[in-house]
Formats: structure tokens, sequence, C-alpha cells
């Protein structure tokens, strides 16, 4: 569905201002443009129809028209309907878009594990937006719909998901230093999902000799989960989208698609058109958060007030950064089978972020598209993989844990640091801090009344806080440094020194660099010490 929509946007991205007349000659020309970027055949199988409407013209995409333009084949079949929607051009140049329906459908395939079929539906859609050929996207839209169905069966395991009252809205302007700022946000409610796992289907009765095998056992009872969640948001946001550049580029493959190669002119032209479409973008982030999270098991119920994701992406740039969150609040668990006394140590709250700094893809983005020949049998060479690999060996890029916690009922623990690279050996700095640590202890302490093995805990964590700094506000701090020589120091006391520096080829190594020592057994030493011990009888 949403690829069917994403291509209903990019048939009206590209459409130029034709004159307010609408009729047959204007719906000529529009079906003229689109081919340009869905290529002449689609015209010509009515896969892709333009036909004047009142004062609209409604463009449809058959998709029964594509699956019969498609070889034939037993492995996939489809059924996805038409998709139409109604465009009007307006006096300012940007294009009125209109639909009252999204395409529901559904596949069917064969796999080597049996037969998987997918089905979905959607009602009481309404899409609405302007588009303006001049950004080549909406500078405003939106869309709504009642409730979504799918459902999907393979051997392995059935899905039911629905979800009801779904909206978005999306922006898109000019940016000032180029290309298109973008903004969509999107909500459903009533959120639901429903898995079925089920056990793989028994193999033949033949066992690999060719002789009858056991009969297969009774298959186990199939593992239900549901998901439940009140709401369910995306919100996504780019800045300096290169978005005209990028439907140029498309629009040339499209030319070119039914060519065995490329001519050198050509080359040239699609290496020029690669070169403008970069960085892509500027910043790209997008975000996705479940509220009221509900997981029906087998062991029971767990829940989370809030889990969400965010990525944030630079784009190709010298001096690339690209971060990703993952974060889950307000966790709860059902009675697990645990000792009762670590209950208290599961996390109620755990976020996680972290991603990487200094990563310059635009020189090797650049240095692809020149080596570039599409003619050859590799269209990258040797050479330059070889010299890719070296630059990043010399420059790697940073690793960066940004502020991370895990949080239970009596403490939080918090991690931020980064992670770098000198010859290839990491070099990290890590500062950790613990608020309820005395709380932690104190509870391992009364449960080791009962269970005498907690006690070996209490002394690792009566050596850590040893390690620590007391910090005013009562939490323990330590700052782990670890060195490429291998050597690490907490809050500034060595607790590992460097690695032994062993040189190639010395009589301590073995081939690799492996070292011999006191510990290792060499196979070699009962040949050379030839003793008179006879051998056990």
């Amino acid at each position: 569905m949403r690829r069917l929509l994403l291509i209903s946007c990019m048939m009206t991205a590209t459409t130029p201002v034709f004159a307010q007349t609408i009729d047959a000659k204007g719906a000529d020309e529009l079906a003229r443009t689109l081919s340009r970027y869905f290529g002449k055949t689609a015209i010509e199988k009515k896969i892709l129809t333009v036909v004047p409407e009142a004062d609209n013209y409604r463009v449809t995409f058959s998709t029964a028209k594509l699956l019969e333009s498609l070889p034939k084949q037993d492995f996939f079949k489809g059924d996805f309907g038409e998709y139409s929607l109604l465009t009007k051009p307006l006096a300012d140049g940007s294009w009125n878009v209109t639909s009252t329906a999204m395409p529901g459908g559904s596949i069917e395939t064969t796999t080597p594990t049996g037969r998987e079929s997918v089905q979905w539906s959607i009602d009481n859609a309404n899409v609405s937006g302007i588009f303006d050929p001049k950004i080549g996207t909406f500078s405003k839209g939106s869309f709504s719909y009642g409730s979504f169905k799918m459902k999907s069966t393979s051997p392995t395991q059935d899905v039911d998901a629905s979800a009801n009252s779904a909206k978005g809205e999306f922006v898109g302007a000019a940016a000032a230093a180029g290309g298109v700022d973008v903004s969509n946000i999107q909500s459903a409610v009533d959120f639901q999902e429903t898995m079925v796992i089920k056990t793989p289907p028994p193999a033949d009765g033949t066992s690999t000799d060719g002789s009858a095998a056991a009969p297969p056992s009774a298959p186990a009872e199939a593992l239900k989960v549901v998901i439940r969640g009140a709401e369910l948001g995306v919100n996504a946001e780019g800045k300096g989208v290169r978005n005209l550049e990028l439907l140029d580029l498309w629009a040339f493959f499209i030319a070119h698609s039914q060519e065995m190669k490329l001519k050198d002119t050509e080359q040239a032209e699609l290496k020029t058109k690669l070169l403008a479409a970069l960085p892509l973008w500027d910043k790209l982030s997008g975000a996705y958060h479940l509220a009221d999270l509900g997981v029906e098991t087998p062991l029971g119920a767990f829940a989370a007030k809030n889990i969400s994701q965010e990525l944030n992406f630079d784009g190709i740039s010298k001096d690339g950064k690209y971060q990703y969150a993952l974060r889950t609040n307000g966790l709860k668990y059902p009675a697990l089978p645990i000792p009762e006394w670590s209950v208290q140590f599961l996390p109620t709250d755990v976020e996680l972020a972290f991603g990487t700094e200094g990563l310059d893809l635009d020189t090797i983005a650049k240095a692809a598209i020149a080596d570039m020949d599409l003619n050859r049998e590799k269209p990258f060479s040797d050479e330059f993989e070889a010299n890719t690999a070296t630059a990043f060996m010399i420059n790697p890029p940073k690793l960066v844990i940004n502020k991370s916690l895990v949080r239970t009922a009596d403490t939080e623990l918090t991690v931020e640091g980064e992670v770098s690279f000198v010859a290839m050996k990491p070099e990290s700095r890590t500062t950790w801090e613990m608020a309820g640590f005395d709380a932690a202890l104190d509870r391992l302490t009364k449960a080791s009344e009962q269970q005498p093995e907690i006690k070996d805990y209490i002394v690792f964590a009566k050596l850590a806080k040893d390690f620590g700094a007391q910090l005013p506000n009562g939490h323990i701090q330590w700052i782990v440094d670890q060195k490429a020589d291998g050597s690490v120091n907490i809050n500034g006391n060595p607790v590992k020194g460097p690695d032994p520096v062993v040189e190639p080829g010395s009589d301590d190594t073995l081939d690799g660099g492996v070292t011999l020592d006191d510990n290792v057994i060499n196979p070699d030493a009962q040949e050379d010490d030839q003793t008179d011990t006879p051998p056990a009888q």
C-alpha cells in the first residue's frame, strides 16, 4: 500500500504546468511526461493511464496490467486492483491532488517451506494535497483512513494486524541552502498484532540413507503472542533533500533501462547527475513511538508505557554523523520463573543511544563515481576498492555512546563516552555513573541470608565500589580509559598494564603472531624430549 502511495506521489512529482483547459490533449501531454519516470511501456500497455474527468485529470495505476506485462512464472501471484487519483492544475503552477481510496490487495508466493500469503485492506481513506513542481514534492498534504487490516499466513507463522483512525500531514518548502525541507507526521490508534508461531512442518518419512525413518513426533503447540498499543506515531523530517536531482537521476535510469551498455557520453551524463544529487540530503531524521504497549505471551503479560526509536543521519559529507536511539520506559513484567530477590533488579526503563562521528562518505562517493564504469565486468576497479579500504583503516570513524541508561526499582546506571581507533586498535573513554548502589548492595546482602551463593556477587560489588569515586549527589562514578596499547585505568588508577609487545619472527611466536607461554602446550615437545619412560600399557 505504502509503495503504491509513493508511486502516486511520483506521478505528480514531475508534471509541468499545462494549460488550464482540461482536455484529451492535456491528458496526452501529462501521460508523455509521466512516461519519462515510468517508461513508455507503462503508457503503451495501459499500466498507467491519464484521462480527462470533469475539471481534473484522472491518473490510474493498474496492478493487473503490470502483472500481465511481467514474464510468466509460478512463484508469485498478486491482486492489488487499481489505484487512481484526481489532479488539477492551478493558476500558480501547482497541482491539486485528491484520492478517496488507498489500495488493498493480496499476494501469494510459493517457497521451499510451503505457501505464503498476505491480504490487506484500508477503509474510508482520503488523500489530498497541493503538489509544487518547483520543489518536486507536496507543499502540503494530508491523509486519513478509518481502519487498516492485514492478515498473513505461512507454514511457520500466522499474523493478524489492525489499526484504526489513522491520519497524517506533510509539509514541504524550498531550503535556503538548496534542496527541499520536508516533514511528515502520522499516527494511528488501537494498534493490535497477533502472531501465532507454528512448529515447522515435519520432513518426509525417508532418512538420509534412503531407508524408512521413524514416524515424526506430534507437533508442539503453537506459540501465540499478542501485541497491543493505544497509539502508534511516526515523525520524519528532512533538511535540504535533493528531491529534484534524485527525480532527474531516476528519469535517467528509466530512459536507459533497456540498454545493455552505456555509451561514453551517457556514462559521463550519469556521473554528472550522481554528483548533482550529492549529498542526497543535509539532515534526515525519523522516529516512531508506541504508547501503552502490552504484550501477551505464554509467560504472561508484559507492558511498557512507551517504546520509541530515533534515527538521525547526515547526508554524504566529509564529517558525517549517524545516530540511533532506542527508549523503553515503564516496563512491567508478569510473574517470572526467577528468584524473588532478583525481581527488583529487572529494568523499568532502558535507553540506548549510540552512533558514529567523523565518517567521510563524501570522498568515497566522489571517488566511486569517478572510477565507475558500468561497461566493465566489475563496475569498480580493484585499485578503488583497495584505496577505499586503506583510507578507512587510516581514518576510521569514531563510535560515540550518547548518554544511555538502565533503571531499576532501586538504581540507575548511566554510561556515555566514545571509542576511536589507533592503527585499528580501539581506544576508549567511557563514564559510568550509578545511583542507588548502596540500596542494591543491601538488597543483595539480605538475599544472601537465604541464598549463600549470592555472596560471590557481593564481593565483586564491593570491589567495584572501591574503584569508584563518590560524587556530591551520592552517585558513584567510574571513568574508564582504555588505551590502544591494551592498558586500562579506572578513575586514574591502573588496573591493567599494556599488552606485551612481541617482535614478529621472535622465538616466542608462532605463525600469525600467536605467543607461546607456560600455559600453552607445544605439540613438538614430546618429539624433542625423548625419555626412557615407557608408554602406559
